[in-house]
C-alpha cells in the first residue's frame, strides 16, 4: 500500500521510516456489502481497523443472540477494540457490521501491538482510541438501563439527524430496533406514536424529522 489513512493521524510523524514502512506494508483494503459481517463477537482478533469509506455498526451481544449498538464508525474512523486481544484491559467483545457498502483499512493486531511496545505515540494513540470507544459503551448501556424505549427512539432519530445534518433518515424499522436494542413490532407502535403527533412523518424505508422540538420535548 502506497498511502495509508493512518498518516492523518498524529503519531504518524513521530513513527521511524522503518515503522512507517511495516504499518503500510501489512495494511490491507477489505471491501464490504451491506449487512455483512466484519467481525463477530466470539471470532479471533481481527486488527485494527479504519473506515475508508461507508458506515459500520458496532454492537455488543449476548449470549442468546440480542443485540445493542455501541456506535457508528464513518469515513476516518478508527476502531482499536476489534483487536482487544492486544490490549489486557479489555474482556469484552464487539461486533462489527457493515450498515452500507463500505471499504475498511485493516492492520493485523500483531502490528500496532508491536508498534506500542517500540513508540509511546502509538501506544498513546491506542489507548486513547480505546477510551472514546468505550466511552460509546457504557453510554449505551446507560440508554438502555434508565431511558424509555421512547426516549431511546427519539434520541437515536436526534443524534443521527445531527450526524448526517439531514431532516431524512433512510433507516428500515428493522435498522432503527436494532440500533436501540429493541423489537420491530415496538418500534414501529413507537414511530406511528411520534408520527400521529406531528413529530415526525414515515416514508418507506426511512422517516423524516417534522418537529424537533416535540422530539426535545420527550427528552
Amino acid at each position: 500500500m502506497e498511502k495509508t489513512g493512518f498518516e492523518a493521524f498524529g503519531f504518524w510523524e513521530k513513527l521511524t521510516e522503518e515503522q512507517k514502512d511495516r504499518l503500510k506494508s501489512r495494511s490491507r483494503e477489505v471491501a464490504y456489502r451491506a449487512g455483512q459481517v466484519v467481525r463477530s463477537a466470539d471470532s479471533e482478533c481481527a486488527g485494527v481497523l479504519l473506515v475508508k469509506r461507508g458506515v459500520f455498526r458496532m454492537a455488543l451481544c449476548s449470549d442468546d443472540g440480542r443485540e445493542a449498538t455501541v456506535s457508528r464508525l464513518r469515513e476516518g474512523e478508527p476502531c482499536v477494540l476489534s483487536a482487544a486481544c492486544m490490549i489486557s484491559a479489555i474482556s469484552f467483545e464487539v461486533q462489527i457490521q457493515a450498515e452500507t457498502e463500505g471499504v475498511l483499512e485493516m492492520v493485523p493486531a500483531g502490528v500496532f501491538a508491536g508498534l506500542m511496545k517500540e513508540n509511546i505515540y502509538v501506544e498513546n494513540f491506542v489507548y486513547k482510541s480505546a477510551t472514546e470507544r468505550f466511552s460509546d459503551v457504557v453510554n449505551a448501556v446507560e440508554q438502555l438501563l434508565f431511558l424509555t424505549l421512547e426516549q431511546r427512539l427519539v434520541t437515536f432519530l436526534l443524534d443521527e439527524a445531527a450526524q448526517q445534518k439531514s431532516d431524512e433518515l433512510k433507516f428500515t424499522q428493522e435498522q432503527i430496533a436494532v440500533a436501540i436494542g429493541s423489537a420491530r413490532e415496538v418500534v414501529t407502535r413507537g414511530l406511528k406514536k411520534l408520527a400521529g403527533e406531528g413529530a415526525i412523518q414515515l416514508f418507506r424505508g426511512g422517516v423524516r424529522l417534522t418537529d424537533r422540538k416535540k422530539l426535545y420535548e420527550k427528552l
